[in-house]
């Protein structure tokens, strides 16, 4: 049996490089480690060689689409809620497309979209004295207080009719 210590990086697939690499670097902060024609290495905090590799596959590739196989989102770890709070503020003032929000009861999540439709999620641990009383701690669907605004992950399924809302 092979025992990773853990994920070491994720490839995305992006139209344009440099469009790319702009947003994962100013919005997300990770920083470019290293660049290639057509390929981009970025890190957060410098901690490894590369975390996100951004492949740039042309102006032409199709956006990523609903229910297919396939990768459905990268997740960035932050230490506490406040600096959630201060992430989501931070892509509402960029203008970055919001998919919806969440209090799962393991960690409360804001899940957005990269300039060519990927999923990404910013998200932060619940300390365990505070998660709410559930049957199963991940399976929290309610939106984010703080984001009343946005769609919650019940809202979004209720409106793709999946799972247990697929009669509605």
């Amino acid at each position: 049996m092979i025992n990773p210590d853990r994920i070491g990086h994720v490839v995305l697939k992006v139209r344009d490089l440099a469009r790319a690499r702009q947003f994962y670097s100013e919005v997300l902060g990770l920083e470019v480690m290293f660049e290639m024609p057509g390929m981009a290495f970025l890190a957060s905090h410098r901690r490894d060689h590369h975390e996100i590799g951004l492949m740039e596959v042309g102006p032409d590739a199709e956006a990523p689409k609903g229910p297919q196989v396939g990768l459905a989102h990268v997740a960035f770890r932050l230490g506490d809620e406040a600096e959630l709070i201060r992430a989501y503020r931070e892509l509402k003032e960029r203008e970055v497309p919001i998919a919806f929000t969440v209090h799962h009861g393991i960690t409360k999540s804001v899940y957005f979209l990269d300039p060519d439709g990927n999923q990404l999620e910013v998200y932060c641990d619940v300390p365990p004295a505070q998660r709410p009383t559930m049957a199963k701690d991940y399976m929290g669907m309610e939106g984010l207080d703080f984001a009343s605004g946005d769609p919650s992950l019940a809202d979004v399924i209720k409106q793709m009719r999946i799972g247990p809302f697929r009669q509605a």
